[in-house]
């Protein structure tokens, strides 16, 4: 587990078949966790907790990103151990109620993983328990944490980002991704609506750019200086790339 900022703690990849960071925000009233792994790894979350030298009881607020299986899975468990309230955005409520609405993009091969991706989420390790939001929040929203919702739809309809725009940073999800220390879009194959996830990375950029020195991500390791430049260079990418015949 390391801090990204002060009181922004990443407890690291959890196990997956894809490896997925959560992340732990420390402030006045508690701790409040952000995304939770695939299932399974609410132990690795609570540890995190414990470290910190709090107790279960201490986290007072479970915000999740979107409802993937490696950012929800761990959801439930967690909401038995901690009596946390469970946030996210209005529209992706459906998917915290009804995990298998989820389903890979509408492309040949999204269209051919899709028996093979319900199948995998009969499987204890992506069998995602339901479990209803106590709330839910749209674009703009502040949360006593001091976070801005941004609504970043694409990757998932009811996707969201966070910004703290006292502490500089900006918690992606999946609008973004980070590997192999590149920054880019999120994978097509899990993204039904590529061009609303473009849509997206421009708000960011355009809209919030200078508002964050900091990044973090589901997937990749931080940005930890001048994030908002290198998210602008890649929104000049992305739409030189379209603009082209």
């Amino acid at each position: 587990m390391q801090e990204i900022v002060p009181g922004l703690w990443d407890v690291g990849e959890l196990k997956s078949i894809v490896p997925v960071h959560a992340y732990l925000w420390r402030w006045a009233q508690g701790v409040t966790i952000i995304d939770t792994g695939t299932p399974g790894n609410e132990a690795i979350l609570l540890a995190g907790v414990k470290a910190l030298g709090l107790q279960p009881s201490d986290v007072k607020r479970i915000i999740i990103t979107h409802g993937d299986v490696d950012h929800t899975g761990s959801l439930k468990a967690l909401k038995r151990a901690t009596g946390a309230q469970v946030i996210c955005h209005t529209v992706e409520k459906e998917f915290l109620d009804y995990p298998q609405r989820r389903k890979p993009a509408k492309t040949a091969l999204g269209l051919l993983m899709r028996p093979i991706f319900a199948l995998a989420m009969q499987f204890p390790p992506y069998r995602v328990a339901p479990l209803s939001p106590d709330r839910t929040h749209v674009d703009g929203d502040k949360l006593p944490e001091g976070f801005t919702i941004v609504h970043t739809p694409g990757h998932t309809p009811g996707h969201i980002s966070l910004l703290h725009p006292e502490k500089r940073f900006l918690i992606a999800g999946d609008a973004l991704h980070n590997r192999g220390g590149k920054l880019g879009a999120p994978p097509a194959l899990f993204t039904p609506d590529m061009e609303n996830a473009h849509g997206s990375i421009w708000k960011l950029a355009k809209k919030y750019g200078n508002d964050f020195d900091v990044a973090v991500f589901g997937h990749g390791p931080p940005i930890r200086e001048r994030a908002g430049e290198a998210l602008t260079a890649l929104v000049a990418q992305l739409f030189e790339a379209e603009a082209k015949p």
